[in-house]
């Protein structure tokens, strides 16, 4: 017997993509701007030094811009990132007591990763589009999935069950 109910994920590409872009862009250019003899020219080994620091940021933002995944079961909701080495979120089943949908657009200040949003609480958000949110006793977590109608679907059935 399954006790997983839905599974869901988001996937954005644009912003990671972008990020990789940076990422590698400022390896190039930390890797162009060594001088031959560095140890005479310290100026610019230490302008390579924070260019490929740069890139380092770079590149853990375009990890952290990739993917989401959240996972309903019958006990918890887990929220996990696809590509950092974080714990993800558990949350007891008996703790939601809403769960909605929403469309995330560029406009709710220009917040994407895992962020606090003003008013809306803390989010994850990887691309525009649908969304969950999850009500924790007064407390929110909004985080982007695909197909969310199909999460507060599941969602619904357990808590019918349950009755």
């Amino acid at each position: 017997m399954s006790f997983l109910l839905w599974s869901g994920r988001a996937i954005g590409y644009r912003r990671a993509a972008a990020g990789a872009a940076v990422a590698v862009g400022c390896f190039v250019g930390g890797y162009l701007v060594v001088p031959e003899r560095a140890l005479e020219q310290p100026k610019w080994l230490l302008v390579s030094g924070v260019l490929f620091l740069a890139g380092l940021a770079a590149a853990g933002w375009a990890a952290a811009m990739a993917h989401v995944g959240v996972q309903i079961s019958m006990y918890n909701v887990r929220i996990r990132h696809g590509l950092l080495p974080m714990p993800p979120i558990s949350v007891p089943l008996r703790m939601i007591g809403e769960l909605r949908s929403v469309d995330v657009q560029s406009s709710i200040g220009q917040r994407w990763g895992w962020t606090w949003v003003p008013g809306r609480g803390r989010a994850v958000i990887v691309r525009s589009g649908p969304a969950l949110v999850f009500d924790f006793g007064g407390r929110q977590f909004m985080v982007s999935v695909d197909d969310p109608e199909d999460a507060i679907a599941a969602l619904g059935r357990v808590r019918a069950t349950a009755r």
